[in-house]
């Protein structure tokens, strides 16, 4: 028998690579289909990047609260591992096995991290697998006592009149409502001065006292202030007025073209989680935060639920990645 020549011998070598490649492929698959079967068999920790009793804090509870709707035998961990941002519980995140018992409740600030840390020890492009979306929450131009115009279009008028004398705060440089309150202020054409806090509630009890003018504020943070009165809304991002703020316009309706500042929440798993376990995770996310109830109990968070699939996810977080990063580097945005 002739012995195969070279080529041969590298193409049978090949093929016998991409059939052993397959059969591995399939394996896996089968295996994560297995693993789905009985998920979840034992407990998961849900990773939250804020500290207990705020908006994101609240949220992640409110889900776990749901899901155990669905799941009666799901025992879901809250783990609170707050600072930076966010990038402790992201990091803390990647470094889990990836089988669907570490997530993380995660906000839309986290496509900031790429563009304002320096050194991460993770990739925001590629170590996050996307689950789902949990809500969306408008974000709302509010003014504390020290405001007096009575609406948008006052309010317009007299800090055209005074540039950079109104002021503005957020938790921090590089924050979402630091970030809206750059873009705002390049599509209106308004110089409104801003003070970053190392919080959201520092700033706010100096807003509310009238040390500082107004902010831009997730409708839940602000929603009981607003109905006592010590705060007003005079605009809301969104395609469509809030049903909480029936009489508050939204940004587009006063002129302001192209910008619509709102939140989502949603969960990730590492990267590798094996599909099955996260369709599924999706399926019962999106089930459980779209009923009725789960509605309801959204609107005590100014909020609304949706309903995304993995891939839905995916795109939105990518888009945002890319689009939060050209507006950081286009203002020049930096963590101090």
């Amino acid at each position: 028998m002739k012995p195969m020549s070279q080529s041969v011998a590298r193409f049978v070598a090949a093929g016998a690579i991409a059939c052993l490649a397959a059969l591995t492929a399939r394996g896996a698959h089968a295996a994560g289909d297995d693993a789905a079967k009985d998920y979840p068999s034992k407990p998961i920790t849900l990773l939250v990047g804020f500290p207990a009793g705020g908006p994101a804090d609240n949220a992640a509870r409110l889900l776990v609260d749901r899901i155990v709707t669905k799941w009666p035998q799901a025992k879901i961990i809250v783990q609170n591992r707050g600072g930076a941002n966010g990038a402790i519980a992201a990091t803390e995140l990647t470094k889990a096995p990836a089988d669907g018992y570490t997530l993380f409740f995660v906000t839309r600030s986290h496509v900031n991290l790429k563009w304002l840390t320096p050194n991460l020890p993770f990739n925001p492009e590629t170590d996050f697998q996307p689950v789902a979306i949990v809500l969306d929450v408008p974000n709302v131009m509010v003014v504390g006592p020290s405001v007096k115009a009575p609406d948008y279009a006052a309010f317009v008028k007299d800090v055209a009149a005074h540039p950079n004398q109104y002021t503005a705060f957020s938790s921090g440089n590089g924050s979402d409502p630091h970030l809206a309150l750059a873009e705002y202020m390049q599509k209106s054409g308004l110089r409104i001065r801003h003070i970053p806090y190392k919080g959201g509630n520092e700033g706010m009890l100096d807003m509310l006292a009238g040390r500082v003018d107004l902010s831009f504020a997730t409708l839940g943070t602000v929603m009981s202030q607003l109905r006592k009165g010590k705060l007003r809304a005079l605009a809301i991002g969104g395609k469509a007025r809030s049903p909480q703020l029936p009489d508050v316009p939204t940004f587009a309706e006063v002129g302001v073209k192209d910008f619509s500042p709102e939140a989502w929440y949603g969960v990730m798993a590492p990267k590798g989680t094996p599909p099955a376990i996260v369709a599924k995770l999706n399926a019962t996310i999106n089930e459980v935060m779209n009923t009725p109830e789960g509605a309801k109990k959204l609107e005590t968070l100014g909020a609304v639920p949706v309903r995304n699939s993995v891939d839905d996810f995916t795109a939105i977080y990518k888009h945002d990645l890319k689009t939060n990063g050209e507006l950081i580097q286009r203002l020049g945005i930096h963590i101090d």
